[in-house]
């Protein structure tokens, strides 16, 4: 008996769709993808890692445009990541970079803080993705300046992107402290340690315009912090009490001079008095010269503690005042100056070096007219201690006032 293969019904198989916006690793074995970031719950529990083509950036709005633009992996490295129970020899090493080396060159030389950067911390972060990738994009930083031909500039990238996504996903609360408030420090470290090695990329060389808003971003939630340990009644249980709160510092000698001290007093600095009229702007512009006295520079000329110097400014300084700098007002950008230049005379540390503050000091001179030029005294003697010479306008606007010697000017003793 013969058989008609027209006479059987044709069974058609219905396909699963496929989302135009999951993730390539389901697109390459054609299985739905529920678009779960940063892990898709199919790849979690095939336990693949999950590749994406680019991550969802609305959390990205949170930083400035051209931090945004340098979290963007490069076109031969996409974004891969595994379920962090599923820990790759590769986080490893940065884990034990983390422990071993970085955390020493931007802790406080305390037992404390060592402990607590060095013991509790990673303890912390294994409940806390934010936490965790902060740490994992902070080593890899410091991996890519001591092995830069060794692809880890991409892999800081991704870990940052991913700390950024998790932490400002969900609201600041007082159940998390521990871990937001170190994944903010450690994002900070990160963004200002970052433009050195994103410079070797491109012509562009990211300059302060570019570092100091996105450092402050991760920095201007410690009040909300201060407040939680406060109504908790228990700040000093916490690992982190001792990086925003009030610490014992060496009170040495101020080497600014007092038109510095005092460029927020319209009878010393008579420029644009109009702005001074404002009582937000003149609160700003007194918190960053009180930022510089008695935090970055006390921290930076005390023992031990000198590394807070590159936090504290971020710490103390409003909102009010970054948003002044960005709208490049004369007096904000002296005091950034200062900063700078405080940064700068450390001895080699990775994450700020003498030619950034070069190059950053040079933008803010060329933004400067030369009425302004005796306010930002200290850190044109602190460039010329190793003599090196400006250039262009900046030049130009240098050679057309002297700068008096250190010993030679009005300091305060106080």
């Amino acid at each position: 008996m013969s058989s008609d293969p027209s006479s059987h019904p044709v069974t058609t198989r219905k396909g699963r769709g496929q989302s135009k916006k999951g993730c390539l690793t389901c697109k390459s074995r054609r299985v739905k993808c529920d678009e779960v970031h940063p892990v898709c719950s199919t790849c979690s529990r095939r336990r693949d890692a999950c590749v994406w083509t680019e991550e969802p950036n609305n959390a990205l709005q949170v930083l400035p445009r051209v931090a945004r633009m340098a979290l963007k992996p490069s076109r031969n490295h996409q974004l891969s990541v595994l379920p962090l129970n599923d820990f790759r020899l590769k986080e490893l090493e940065l884990l034990h970079h983390w422990t071993t080396s970085t955390l020493f060159t931007c802790i406080p030389d305390l037992p404390t803080f060592r402990y607590s950067f060095q013991i509790s911390l990673p303890q912390i972060a294994f409940q806390h993705k934010s936490l965790l990738h902060a740490l994992f994009a902070v080593a890899s930083l410091h991996m890519h300046h001591l092995y830069p031909s060794f692809g880890y500039l991409p892999l800081a990238k991704m870990h940052c992107q991913h700390s950024v996504l998790s932490l400002y996903s969900t609201p600041a609360n007082s159940a998390q402290l521990e871990a937001s408030v170190m994944a903010d420090i450690l994002l900070a470290t990160y963004w200002l340690a970052f433009p050195a090695w994103e410079s070797t990329l491109s012509d562009v060389v990211p300059d302060v315009f570019d570092w100091l808003p996105a450092a402050k971003k991760f920095m201007s939630r410690i009040d909300f912090y201060k407040q939680s340990w406060a109504e908790h009644n228990s700040p000093s249980s916490s690992i982190v009490a001792p990086m925003v709160l009030d610490y014992e510092m060496n009170w040495a000698v101020i080497p600014f001079p007092e038109t510095f001290m005092r460029i927020y007093h319209p009878e010393v600095c008579p420029y644009d008095r109009e702005e001074l009229e404002d009582e937000r702007y003149l609160a700003a512009y007194e918190a960053g010269v009180l930022a510089i006295r008695n935090c970055t520079w006390e921290s930076f000329m005390t023992p031990r503690i000198q590394t807070l110097a590159m936090y504290g400014f971020l710490m103390l300084v409003p909102d009010d005042f970054f948003k002044l700098f960005m709208e490049k007002r004369p007096r904000a950008l002296i005091i950034v100056a200062h900063y700078c230049s405080i940064l700068g005379q450390f001895d080699g540390v990775w994450w700020y070096s003498w030619e950034r503050f070069r190059h950053d000091l040079q933008h803010i001179l060329s933004l400067l007219d030369e009425k302004w030029l005796p306010f930002i005294e200290y850190p044109l003697n602190v460039l010329a201690m190793k003599d090196q010479p400006l250039d262009g306008i900046c030049a130009d606007l240098v050679g057309s006032s002297s700068v008096a010697e250190v010993n030679g000017s009005n300091y305060l003793d106080m």
